[in-house]
């Protein structure tokens, strides 16, 4: 038989880089013959002894061989030099250049944003996400300015998800309400592959003067009006003088009139409540809450109604699974539901496990926050399990309601089956795979 050469094609982990940080890299001889005597791996012009895994000749069925090599080596070891595969037989020599195994590096997208005046001013903080999104290798480190100087404390950064083969991260700040109110500067600092990104926020003026009352009217959850029958509006009156009068209209058909007792969030504020049909307030009907006291020289006026929402969006729902290593370290491992691109801001979201409901204190969910468009939004919930519930195989599934998503309600549902191995082997099975990773 007339002899014919080598045909070499260089081939890498289609999972790039492995769990323990090392890199696979595959030699694949095909239809030569006769036998060759040799493969043998060099970086640049070393010869490389260890690691190495030979695999025997397999005679085809034309008549020609093909045999494979795989390397095992870490990324620290292989550098900048250049991975080669030779194979010999006789005084022939045959050299492949295998392609870098590393993976490409991608950018992070950073972005960062803040929780409204009006949330701030009611709840006594604002809250500033730095959200780092789509980007490889997995390490990155976070940190935090305030006018220029570092911070040690007031954030949270979580621990990174993969996503479609990219990572992506959060980095939540706290800053006390009167802090935020004083044109501070904020700063969100990135640093990947020796390239830091910044993004700065300057926290904003006081938005009204302290010690006259002011009226806050709350609509009713978005879980009340896509679930029941009947919806609550709240009326808050902050800096509230004692015996207090609230009263309810729709447009001018009187609903309630109370003397307000009952406390709000804070020492100096008191609420009124009243019951609507979900009806109703899907109308879009105006309601009134007015507010009288013989100290004030007129009643105070606010109304409410449901805007009607001209883009409607239905969200993006995802559940990000924890890294392996975390499920055989940890005694807690955290789910993460990533809910993105929907309009209006109005959502809920729940967890359940093998379909029931989860105390609420296990799970975290950060505020709705506007994405770069300002047209949509998106929000992040972080669920805290025990491993070993997670190992049993039970099913936790993401509960999220808005009103685009047609039924109103949408789940999604994973256990431990939903993951993906952490690295494949290169051996003769790649002779399937040759086109799809070379």
């Amino acid at each position: 038989a007339t002899p014919s050469p080598a045909i070499l094609y260089g081939l890498c982990s289609c999972e790039q880089t492995n769990t323990d940080g090392s890199l696979a890299y595959g030699c694949l001889a095909m239809d030569y013959s006769p036998e060759i005597t040799s493969i043998t791996w060099k970086k640049d012009k070393e010869p490389i002894t260890t690691g190495l895994k030979i695999y025997p000749s397999v005679l085809n069925k034309k008549g020609t061989y093909t045999r494979s090599s795989q390397l095992t080596i870490t990324e620290s070891e292989v550098g900048s030099s250049k991975i080669y595969c030779e194979v010999r037989r006789g005084e022939s020599l045959w050299i492949k250049e295998i392609l870098d195994c590393k993976g490409d590096i991608v950018p992070p997208t950073v972005i960062l944003t803040q929780s409204s005046s009006e949330e701030i001013t009611s709840r006594r903080f604002a809250t500033v996400l730095c959200s780092i999104i789509d980007f490889h290798p997995e390490s990155i480190t976070v940190s935090w300015l305030k006018d220029g100087q570092p911070m040690d404390s007031g954030f949270v950064t979580s621990p990174t998800c993969e996503v479609n083969g990219n990572f992506s991260a959060t980095s939540r700040l706290t800053v006390p309400a009167g802090e935020w109110f004083s044109n501070t500067v904020y700063t969100c600092q990135v640093a990947h592959q020796e390239v830091t990104q910044s993004r700065n926020i300057t926290g904003s003026q006081v938005p009204c003067s302290i010690g006259d009352p002011v009226i806050k009217l709350l609509p009713p959850s978005i879980e009340q009006v896509l679930l029941e029958a009947t919806v609550t509006l709240t009326c808050v009156v902050s800096n509230a003088p004692y015996g207090v009068n609230v009263s309810w209209t729709q447009e001018k058909k009187p609903l309630k009139s109370e003397i307000a007792v009952q406390p709000g969030e804070d020492s100096d504020s008191v609420i009124s409540t009243v019951n609507i049909s979900t009806q109703a307030w899907l109308s879009g009907a105006e309601f009134y809450c007015v507010v009288s006291h013989q100290d004030l020289p007129t009643p105070l006026r606010a109304s409410i109604h449901k805007e009607e929402v001209k883009d409607l969006r239905e969200p993006f729902v995802s559940v990000l699974l924890p890294p392996a290593e975390d499920v055989s370290a940890q005694r807690f491992l955290s789910l993460t539901c990533l809910v993105r691109g929907f309009s209006p801001r109005e959502i809920f979201i729940k967890w359940t496990v093998n379909d029931k409901s989860v105390n609420p204190g296990n799970y975290k969910n950060t505020e709705v926050m506007a994405e770069n468009d300002n047209r949509s939004f998106f929000i992040y919930s972080l669920l805290s399990i025990a491993a070993e519930e997670w190992a049993s195989g039970a099913s936790y599934s993401c509960v999220v309601g808005h009103e685009a998503i047609p039924l109103k309600i949408i789940n999604r549902t994973v256990n431990k089956s939903s993951g993906k191995p952490s690295f494949v082997n290169i051996s003769l099975a790649l002779l399937d795979t040759v086109n799809s990773c070379q």
